[in-house]
């Protein structure tokens, strides 16, 4: 009688077994099948600027040839949103003139920026600006998902279509007055010195 006890509780425990190796089995089967969705990194021209996209984080991808000098960078390591993007990430060090990922963080407004000459791109100096960003190798920490496509602003408000100035930046000196006509994502900067006007530069 005891042997036919320890018989079936063999059996029962070697069935447990067989079932439990058979369910994990399943499970692998069953995780190949659930693909996760691939990441598509978007790709951004030379001339995007920060200021254009709302996401405040995002990995994109920058084409070749944005070294070029038409391409206006300013600031120095964090950058104002009226940037170009890509042009900045040369500048940075982190991009070289061939392209590539790149990671991009919204920072705070800066109360100034300085121009710096970089890795072949000369940033210029901008005495303020609302919002900046600084960039970052496409390193994403585990776990932290970013879009698959970007989010831009929608077209000039009625004051910007208006010519209107959204904020008016000025900053005089020894020498000259300097007056800055912000409207949306575009800035008029007007220098006067202090003896004879000088014509006002647009960007």
């Amino acid at each position: 009688m005891g042997m036919v006890v320890l018989t079936m509780k063999a059996s029962v425990i070697e069935m447990f077994l067989v079932l439990l190796v058979t369910g994990i089995h399943s499970n692998k089967e069953m995780a190949k099948k659930i693909k996760r969705p691939k990441f598509t990194v978007p790709q951004i021209n030379c001339d995007v600027k920060a200021g254009k996209i709302i996401n405040p984080e995002f990995i994109v991808k920058c084409p070749a040839g944005c070294q070029d000098p038409k391409y206006h960078v300013y600031g120095t390591d964090i950058y104002a949103s009226y940037s170009s993007v890509c042009g900045a990430a040369v500048h940075s060090g982190v991009l070289d003139n061939s392209g590539g990922k790149i990671l991009v963080r919204k920072v705070a407004g800066q109360s100034g920026y300085k121009g710096s000459y970089s890795n072949g791109v000369q940033s210029l100096s901008l005495p303020r600006w609302r919002e900046s960003f600084i960039i970052l190798e496409s390193k994403p920490q585990k776990g932290v998902t970013f879009p698959s496509a970007l989010t831009y602003l929608s077209s000039k408000s009625p004051a910007v279509k208006a010519g209107k100035c959204s904020r008016v930046i000025s900053k005089p000196s020894e020498f000259a007055n300097m007056q800055c006509c912000v409207l949306g994502d575009d800035v008029e900067i007007s220098v006067r010195a202090s003896r004879a006007p000088l014509t006002p530069v647009l960007f």
